[in-house]
């Protein structure tokens, strides 16, 4: 098996869009195949911290999606 070296990109659910759906609308549109995968940051509903204080580690914060649209990003 080769390895293969690809860019990674590491991002909050809302800084290339406003929620998951759009952060994968925009990496399909603009990045394409320049990006190997996706490093999400925290997502759950959080208390602070740009989401390093989450609450529920089982939900997606609503306002980035749900579980289905960050499978997609897999």
């Amino acid at each position: 098996m080769s390895i293969k070296n690809k860019t990674m990109l590491i991002t909050y659910s809302d800084s290339l869009g406003k929620n998951l759906k759009e952060l994968q609308d925009n990496l399909e549109r603009y990045f394409g195949a320049a990006v190997g995968g996706v490093h999400l940051l925290p997502f759950f509903p959080s208390t602070g911290d740009r989401g390093f204080a989450p609450v529920d580690y089982d939900e997606v914060d609503p306002a980035f999606g749900d579980w289905s649209d960050v499978k997609k990003l897999g």
